[in-house]
């Protein structure tokens, strides 16, 4: 989908809300762009690329996310066309102008998120990081949104073993924010996020 000069908004409302439109469009509306919805990639939710010789600004944002997450990603993606725009290409781009930038953008458009999604936002917005799955707190939020049966490393048991990424772990203990688990075929310990998606909980006479 492409949307460019008298752009046809409406063709949004699957994929976020229709107050999330009317900022998408004030945001926007100074600019010439391409904004493109592609399938899921498992690499990442979406990206933007800076004009070159009269192109216009290109963003691109996956299709099938919760509105909440994929507001906030286009969000994400808009913030890089404004900071760029704003302080030119040399800037990094997810340093201090692309953070007050988006964080601005937030905190305008926080009456446009579900009411249970707003806490976790405006404080991520103090000091948003290059993705949200840095922080904790937002990432168990949109991973429960995604999928209501999530099984996250923090919900099972210690001594338990569980799959992830095609691996077999045994999860011992936790220090600070992360579980030391080990790998069952080299015996290597690794230091594991609490927020990380197991595939499956592996019982003890199958491993």
């Amino acid at each position: 989908m492409r949307l460019e000069n008298k752009i046809d908004y409406s063709k949004l409302l699957p994929h976020i809300s229709l107050k999330a439109i009317t900022f998408i469009e004030r945001w926007l509306s100074p600019y010439y762009f391409h904004l493109i919805i592609k399938n899921p990639r498992e690499t990442k939710l979406g990206d933007y690329k800076f004009p070159k010789k009269g192109n216009p600004h290109r963003i691109t944002i996956n299709a099938g996310m919760p509105q909440s997450l994929c507001f906030l990603t286009l969000t994400h993606e808009i913030a890089h066309l404004i900071s760029f725009d704003l302080f030119g290409t040399k800037i990094r781009p997810h340093g201090k102008e692309w953070k007050k930038v988006f964080s601005d953008l937030i905190i305008e458009s926080i009456s446009a998120y579900d009411e249970a999604s707003r806490n976790y936002l405006l404080k991520y917005a103090k000091k948003p990081k290059a993705s949200f799955y840095a922080d904790k707190e937002l990432s168990e939020y949109f991973t429960r949104l995604q999928n209501p049966k999530a099984l996250l490393l923090k919900d099972i048991d210690d001594n338990t073993w569980f799959k992830l990424n095609n691996k077999v772990f045994l999860k011992l203990e936790k220090v600070n924010s992360r579980y030391i688990c080990m790998e069952r075929m080299t015996k290597k310990r690794y230091f594991i996020i609490g927020n990380a998606l197991i595939d499956e909980i592996i019982e003890y006479d199958k491993k």
